[in-house]
């Protein structure tokens, strides 16, 4: 199926578009499904159809796509997008497989492995009698089939073992429908957003998500929610749930069960703060006013715009006031 939106919705001008090689055909999938057209909760909707093809009657916008959009540009996300009619193949890499892989033995047990291709165990690639391993890898990769190394695999049952012996992770983790599509409508700019939590609890006040991670220590767990935008993904599922079935009576809360890698796989749960998810909000609310404006103008800006193509470099603020604080001193001078 074409992309419905292609005319109205191709990007910037062949003029402003930078020059790449066409892309390589993306994963096969289910894209004869109808369009969705009114908000809703759908439990139907094939992960991989979830971010392969447009899903909604007009182009929407997942958390991924907020967070790209304004921690990058608007025309990364384009780029990425199912706008973009020459859309690069998503790569495989090693970590998500790894993340997706615990995700779906605990949540979609009769998924897994059967949508893994697994290598045997003491693969090499490099020795003959691994050949026909090697051969079915490939063609599992172009297939777009995530690939896990035996002990990846094993890796993956240890965490997910550990992640079931606790009994609050488990309770929230059986609480409610997994791999639920919300799709709602964005109350200012009217465009759809959509949400694929972990689990849609059926009391629906508390959004379970699992993460792994190489450390679970709360110093370092909040490095990474900050770096990777899980403050922005709380706010955007919790409002598209509010938006969807309404605000409860006591505020949703949006929890992490995280697990780490390494033995012995320890889990810690967290929940987010209220404040940081405000915040994340704002980052959304911003995002969101953007992704309206270029679906209305078809334009995607980079980091400039052709009205002020150069933009101004600063010197980092930490530099600046440390070479201050020498000036101060006496160990530097600005006059030469």
């Amino acid at each position: 199926m074409d992309n419905p939106f292609a005319k109205d919705y191709s990007g910037p001008p062949p003029s402003e578009e930078p020059t790449y090689e066409r892309a390589k055909p993306q994963p096969k999938v289910d894209d004869d499904q109808p369009l969705i057209a009114e908000p809703g909760a759908y439990p139907d909707i094939d992960g991989e159809r979830y971010h392969a093809v447009e899903i909604c009657a007009s182009p929407s916008i997942s958390s991924t796509g907020l967070k790209t959009i304004e921690g990058q540009t608007p025309f990364h996300y384009w780029y990425q997008s199912p706008l973009n009619p020459n859309r690069p193949q998503r790569e495989q890499k090693s970590h998500f497989n790894i993340g997706k892989g615990v995700h779906d033995l605990l949540l979609l047990q009769g998924l897994f492995p059967k949508n893994y291709f697994i290598l045997p165990d003491g693969y090499d690639g490099r020795l003959k009698k691994w050949a026909y391993a090697k051969d079915e890898k490939a063609e599992a990769e172009a297939d777009g089939i995530p690939v896990l190394t035996f002990p990846q695999y094993r890796m993956i049952e240890a965490m997910a073992a550990q992640v079931e012996k606790d009994e609050l992770a488990k309770a929230l983790l059986i609480s409610g429908t997994p791999e639920m599509t919300v799709i709602a409508k964005d109350p200012i700019t009217g465009v759809f957003m959509r949400a694929r939590p972990d689990v849609l609890p059926e009391t629906m006040d508390i959004v379970p998500d699992i993460k792994t991670t190489i450390s679970a220590h709360p110093i370092a767990l909040e490095k990474q929610a900050t770096n990777l935008g899980y403050f922005q993904s709380a706010a955007h599922y919790i409002d598209c749930v509010d938006l969807v079935f309404g605000e409860p009576d006591r505020k949703r809360r949006f929890v992490l069960i995280a697990v780490e890698k390494e033995p012995p796989h320890l889990v810690q749960i967290y929940q987010l703060d209220d404040e940081a998810i405000q915040m994340g909000r704002m980052l959304n609310r911003r995002a969101l006013n953007t992704f309206a404006e270029c679906l209305k103008s078809g334009f995607w800006p980079a980091y400039s715009r052709p009205e002020n193509p150069i933009l101004h470099l600063h010197m980092a603020r930490w530099k600046h006031a440390e070479i201050n604080q020498r000036v101060d001193s006496g160990e530097l001078s600005w006059e030469q």
